[in-house]
């Protein structure tokens, strides 16, 4: 059996080698083989990656192949990396970000439960973790506010699969195995469409989906993403949940009557919390800044509903809003 380790990249060279740290330390499944598949979504390659990527295959034994994707956006480069897979003639293709880790026994656990349930394309949980340096005291609420919510859906989905009841999950690239025969025999591949919106990963997930394919959770095949301080703010926390709901708003068809009714609801809430959040502060700060990231998350939640039922598009990955997602100084770039 051969496995594809995917991973796409672009301006995150820390992260990148922080994530190839991980796969040289990732347990091999037996019986397995590996290649790794990496490609770096740019004009031309940047010499950190290509000296990053030259020193991990010189530490591990297994194939290290890196592709370049020219056209700007997260779909293009993920269908790189499927395309290379089926090239390659891959029974089963990973995929990793580049600001992630991997637990060493993730791909055996992942490959293990895909194989033995059958699964055409299964995801498992992923876990906030702290950058390095020191945090504010509000950075370190958004922090553990991802932490409660990823913990909560992995609990959740976790309940789901050992009842055997979460083939209609949908898969995240973020944690994603699929198995590749069942995405070639449907013709599937990333919306080039997503490439500013984002979203190409549940799009594909429930394409998949649609044609019969089974969905599926692994509790224990996890990973670790870590968070920038620059999304550890509550203008970045309100842009991303705004930007999903839009999405999924439109992607589910929300009526109008029930979006508007809906943002209504949280809008109210949100009153309500800010009303109090002033007595809540001077009595407990702490409290007080887990009750302004509820704020936020309710107003985003509105906003994305009525943007959404509006016809608005996401725009969380487009251009200008590139600093969000790279590294350092290159963001200015």
């Amino acid at each position: 059996m051969r496995v594809a380790v995917g991973a796409i990249t672009r301006r995150r060279p820390e992260g990148l080698k922080r994530l190839l740290e991980s796969f040289e330390r990732m347990e091999r499944p037996e019986g397995v083989d590996l290649v790794f598949v990496l490609v770096e979504n740019e004009g031309e390659h940047s010499e950190s990656t290509s000296t990053t990527v030259a020193q991990f295959a010189e530490r591990v034994a297994e194939p290290v192949l890196l592709r370049l994707e020219p056209r700007r956006g997260i779909p293009f480069a993920r269908n790189r990396v499927l395309e290379t897979a089926e090239e390659l003639s891959a029974d089963y293709l990973t995929f990793i970000d580049d600001d992630e880790v991997v637990a060493r026994d993730w791909l055996v656990m992942m490959l293990d439960s895909a194989r033995s349930r059958g699964l055409d394309l299964a995801g498992g949980p992923v876990t906030p973790l702290a950058p390095q340096g020191r945090l504010t005291a509000l950075q370190l609420t958004i922090l553990d506010d991802l932490r409660q919510r990823a913990e909560r859906e992995a609990v959740g989905r976790s309940d789901m699969a050992t009842r055997d009841c979460d083939q209609h999950v949908d898969v995240y690239t973020n944690n994603w195995c699929l198995r590749v025969d069942a995405a070639r025999s449907r013709q599937l591949w990333f919306d080039p469409a997503t490439a500013d919106s984002g979203g190409e990963d549940t799009k594909f997930s429930q394409d998949m989906l649609a044609t019969g394919a089974r969905n599926g959770w692994v509790p224990g095949a996890v990973v670790e993403e870590v968070q920038p301080p620059q999304r550890l703010t509550l203008r970045y926390q309100y842009k991303r949940m705004r930007d999903q709901t839009r999405m999924r708003a439109q992607r589910e068809g929300f009526g109008r009557r029930e979006s508007l009714k809906k943002a209504s609801q949280r809008f109210a809430e949100a009153v309500a919390l800010s009303l109090a959040l002033p007595v809540v502060s001077v009595i407990r700060r702490a409290r007080g800044r887990e009750l302004l990231v509820r704020i936020v998350r309710k107003v985003a939640l509105a906003t994305g509903l009525v943007g959404g039922t509006l016809g608005v598009r996401s725009r969380h990955y487009a251009p200008q809003s590139e600093a969000l997602h790279v590294e350092g100084s290159r963001a200015r770039r």
